[in-house]
């Protein structure tokens, strides 16, 4: 975007002038299910193994949680502790893998050694899982995936899988792009995108990366300068994004962060090294475009400085006890089942977005929409 250079570079100038500071801080197709219980606030991101209850009256279910790098997982995390209870009839087993897939299958074979009622696993990556899933069964053992899909050579190997669609949600992210461009009278002006990656080999990496790809793909004007993987952490998605603006400097226009938490890293490095984010391309701003919409995200794109969060809902507990109390009465599950989820901005440029015929909302960000949100 020559047209754009110069304004960049006195944006650089004045920001070197003033003490500036970035705030660190549904509504899906019919045939989705809903989300599930509200997130804690107090709950601990450093979740232990545990056992509720030595009841046999209880349902035991043994669920392997990959980690609590982010908000969002913390979230997850929180809604399904919060419904599993000994109140509500559930012996919850907790293990947290620590961001490493040996760990989830340790965790996985202990649970069959534990004679656990059902296993749900939100798994790491895609691959690796078959072993471990087979024992599972074999066991009699009833497996549900949750979050991140797995990747087997016998889909028997689980009973059903609920989560977001990965793709679908960056498409919506793309397709929000492409209407302000458009708005904005940026439609044929080169764009330069940088994609800071999450945990590659992961559901949400593979469709987000995907659906970004497929967008530049399309338009003859998006270029994308980088890839760099940041493994949905905060720390890596700063670090990533110095490195990135050292090697671009004013020739990067976006930020594509494969969630809440990289993009926080992101809105640091921006800051010190003297740009701003927001939606003023001619005036050098760098637009931020997030995943997740966990409270943080949500507050930094109310302000401006994320301009869309394409939500990720993690709210999978009632969702799980209903799953799981379908299939102790007997019934079968659906093999894939999607969740709601919507989309935010403080932009009010355009209220809808259209993907394949199908119109969804994106919500303006405000107060009051805030204060509806469960996590």
């Amino acid at each position: 975007m020559s047209k754009f250079l110069n304004a960049k570079t006195l944006n650089i100038c004045l920001c070197l002038l003033l003490a500036v500071g970035l705030t660190a801080a549904g509504c899906g197709t019919d045939d989705r299910v809903g989300g599930g219980s509200n997130a804690s606030s107090d709950a601990s991101a450093d979740y232990e193994s545990s056992d509720a209850s030595d009841d046999s009256s209880l349902i035991t279910v043994g669920f392997s949680q990959i980690g609590a790098e982010s908000d969002w997982r913390i979230a997850e995390s929180a809604s399904i502790q919060n419904t599993l209870t000994v109140e509500n009839g559930y012996n919850l087993i907790f293990e947290n893998g620590q961001q490493k897939q040996e760990n989830q299958l340790k965790a996985i074979r202990e649970f069959v050694d534990q004679k656990v009622d059902y296993i749900i696993l939100d798994p790491i990556v895609e691959s690796g899982w078959d072993s471990a899933l087979e024992e599972a069964r074999d066991a009699g053992i009833p497996v549900i995936i949750v979050d991140r899909e797995v990747e087997v050579e016998d889909e028997s190997l689980y009973v059903s899988w609920v989560g977001s669609d990965f793709y679908l949600e960056g498409v919506r992210c793309t397709k929000w792009l492409e209407a302000f461009l458009e708005k904005e009278g940026y439609g044929d002006e080169e764009i330069n995108i940088v994609d800071i990656q999450g945990t590659l080999g992961s559901s949400a990496q593979i469709g987000r990366t995907k659906a970004l790809e497929d967008a530049i793909d399309t338009h003859g004007n998006w270029n994308l300068l980088a890839q760099e993987e940041a493994d949905f952490v905060q720390a890596r998605g700063k670090e990533v994004t110095q490195e990135l603006i050292e090697k671009y400097g004013d020739k990067i226009d976006v930020l594509y962060c494969e969630n809440d938490s990289e993009a926080y890293g992101a809105l640091e490095a921006i800051g010190e090294a003297g740009y701003q984010a927001g939606y003023n391309l001619a005036a050098g701003e760098i637009m931020v475009l997030s995943f997740d919409a966990a409270e943080r995200g949500l507050t930094d794109t109310k302000n401006g400085v994320i301009a869309v969060d394409t939500e990720c809902n993690p709210l999978y507990g009632e969702t799980l006890s209903s799953m799981i109390k379908t299939l102790e009465k007997g019934g079968t599950l659906l093999k894939t089942n999607y969740v709601r989820e919507a989309q935010f901005s403080a932009y009010t440029g355009f209220s809808t977005v259209i993907v394949d015929n199908v119109t969804y909302p994106v919500t303006f960000l405000t107060d009051a929409v805030m204060e509806t949100r469960e996590y």
